[in-house]
């Protein structure tokens, strides 16, 4: 929302970067100007908490290891940070300390090799940044349809007719990115850090539990579909009970035994889900993490059918259910009824969560960086020839 200035709305000034000109001299890069394997990312400003900034941070540091040993990270403004020793050191501690170096504003975005969008608002910045050899897109979602159909919608759906080259999460959006706007793209697929995510000791009890992924701040998380849903089944199965985890659902009536787990730290994540006997996890956009990182536990998850989620997990790997509230209830109630179909999904979801990792994705994305590099060689042969 416009910042309020002397009582109004600054709506222009909010949203003027739209309309900046080119930045940059449009230098030829070369070694002597440009680190080898430089790599600049673009971001929000950041916190600890941030799943999209843990993303970037993870890939940031497999390819640092990959060829790509310059990483570095400019915050977008508008951020709250009084000096850049201030950021680099909350940088480090919500993320590790891996030799990512940090600069605040995008005025500090300097000559590199690969420049890097990672959100609609950043992608404005990038793609008027001449001094970089190639312009690319981070995109974990479909940003458009964070908002209502108006202004922020068109601004973040253009960004994809900007020129930039898609790195997608996951290949429903490589295809409606390609599909829809035209737009280069490779995708990434998911995976899970299998030394923290694994299947925990289960604890014995006469109640059985659902874990729902729970962000009433994040409307394309369905949170009140599914809290519709579960009364439904908790008035079917008195001894379920359900597990609220992802944000504080304090401030909501909820007539039915549950437990406000809240934000939960990453570390005791692996317990909890081990303790489930299914998990709901809704989402209108793009996937989570969280499929693959609850059935790396041993817990069978439901998710809403659509593109944005089957393309991750097959009908063998996951329950899909219509996104209605009595095809939630009815997926929910039918793995609950059935034990045996349920282990069957489990065993099935967890041998999908290890079959791939963090590396091999980062493998592929950099054999594709570097085949960018090499394209970009053999399309300018007289000005390598001139260098020599």
């Amino acid at each position: 929302m416009p910042p309020v200035i002397q009582g109004k709305q600054d709506a222009i000034g909010h949203y003027e970067f739209l309309l900046g000109e080119e930045q940059g001299f449009g230098l030829r890069i070369t070694h002597d100007n440009t680190p080898i394997g430089s790599m600049t990312w673009v971001i929000p400003d950041f916190n600890a908490s941030s799943g999209g900034h843990i993303n970037i941070v993870r890939m940031m540091r497999l390819l640092k290891d990959r060829g790509f040993p310059n990483q570095h990270v400019v915050v977008m403004e508008p951020h709250r940070w009084n000096s850049v020793e201030e950021a680099q050191m909350a940088f480090n501690q919500a993320f590790g300390d891996h030799g990512i170096t940090i600069s605040l504003g995008v005025r500090s975005i300097e000559p590199c090799n690969y420049l890097v969008a990672t959100g609609w608002q950043t992608a404005y910045w990038v793609s008027k940044f001449r001094d970089t050899e190639h312009k690319l897109y981070f995109v974990q979602d479909f940003e458009p349809e964070f908002y209502a159909h108006g202004s922020e919608y068109s601004f973040a759906e253009n960004t994809y007719k900007l020129g930039m080259t898609g790195i997608t999460a996951g290949t429903w959006l490589a295809e409606k990115l390609s599909r829809e706007y035209g737009m280069t793209t490779f995708p990434y697929s998911f995976a899970c850090d299998l030394s923290l995510y694994n299947p925990q000791r289960r604890r014995s009890g006469s109640v059985r539990h659902i874990l729902f992924y729970a962000r009433p701040v994040t409307p394309r998380r369905g949170f009140e579909m599914g809290l519709l849903a579960l009364k439904k089944v908790c008035e079917r199965l008195p001894d379920v009970a359900v597990i609220f985890a992802g944000w504080d659902v304090g401030a909501y009536e909820i007539p039915f035994h549950h437990l406000n787990a809240g934000t939960v730290s990453i570390g005791e994540l692996p317990d909890l889900y081990s303790q489930c006997d299914v998990a709901l996890i809704l989402s209108a956009t793009n996937l989570s993490l969280l499929p693959l990182e609850v059935a790396a536990c041993g817990c069978p998850v439901v998710l809403n059918r659509g593109p944005q989620s089957e393309w991750l997990m097959s009908d063998e790997e996951a329950v899909y259910c219509d996104m209605s509230v009595d095809g939630i209830s009815q997926a929910l109630i039918r793995l609950l009824e059935d034990p045996v179909g349920a282990a069957r999904i489990a065993e099935a979801g967890l041998r999908r969560a290890r079959a791939g990792s963090w590396d091999s994705e980062a493998d592929k994305l950099a054999a594709f960086l570097e085949s960018l590099s090499r394209e970009a060689v053999h399309a300018r042969p007289s000005a390598i020839k001139h260098e020599a």
